[in-house]
């Protein structure tokens, strides 16, 4: 879990790849990294991507690639998003609790808290991201997009499933 990239995305010659290879040969997990351009073009830092490891590999081999990427570029590092991983913050007010239920709702499904927690022992410095639509209407195509993105294997069911879980364990609070 935890990714949106790809083989494609790693196969372009601007990302770069990190590999753990042990003495054997055996690939024990890969990173890749995508390019963070500023002005005129130049690579200015580097977002985390890709992250996978073998289920029955060296268990923290993605925490060494990170740590191997950190110490050799020159430049800054984002470990990427964790959107619905709430924050703790209230910011967006009836829109953070709306927010936190839905994180809820999909942690089984995509584990964006999860992911959240992995990232936390790196001690990042978090910064707000937002998205800046033209229209409200346009929510709906936005919703089925990031779902598409972030649970491309996940089926109306699934989806209907993981609301359910949440108002179970609500209604047993």
């Amino acid at each position: 879990g935890f990714t949106l990239g790809g083989i494609d995305e790693a196969l372009d010659p601007e990302v770069r790849v990190g590999l753990a290879i042990d003495a054997d040969g055996r690939v024990h997990g890969i990173t890749s990294w995508l390019p963070v351009f500023g002005p005129h073009g130049t690579t200015t830092g580097w977002t985390l991507d890709v992250m996978r490891r073998l289920p029955d590999g060296f268990r923290p081999v993605t925490e060494f690639l990170i740590a191997s990427a950190c110490l050799s570029f020159a430049q800054w590092v984002s470990l990427s998003g964790a959107p619905l991983a709430h924050s703790g913050e209230d910011e967006l007010g009836g829109l953070s609790s709306l927010l936190d239920r839905l994180g809820a709702m999909l942690e089984p499904l995509y584990g964006f808290r999860s992911l959240d927690a992995f990232k936390a022992k790196f001690q990042p410095r978090h910064v707000p991201m937002f998205m800046v639509f033209r229209d409200e209407a346009a929510l709906p195509r936005i919703s089925l997009a990031l779902t598409e993105a972030y649970l491309p294997d996940a089926t109306t069911a699934d989806l209907a499933k993981a609301g359910l879980d949440v108002a179970l364990r609500r209604s047993d609070d």
